[in-house]
């Protein structure tokens, strides 16, 4: 759980406004556009393992 901590930790506040605009063009547009937040929660997952190790720091930082 290390690094979707702190992937979650750093960015909390750009997966928020990701889930409100999908949801705002969802209800405006078509509802087609709700499969998009598995996708993001897909790309949340692959990011955090990429860029974080185990107790949640960035992998940069261990340079």
């Amino acid at each position: 759980m290390g690094p979707l901590q702190g992937l979650w930790r750093d960015t909390w506040w750009l997966w928020c406004v990701f889930a409100v605009l999908v949801l705002a063009v969802s209800y405006a547009v078509t509802p087609f556009f709700v499969i998009l937040i598995p996708i993001f929660a897909v790309v949340f997952v692959y990011f955090s393992y990429m860029r974080y190790d185990d107790q949640g720091r960035n992998k940069g930082d261990l340079m």
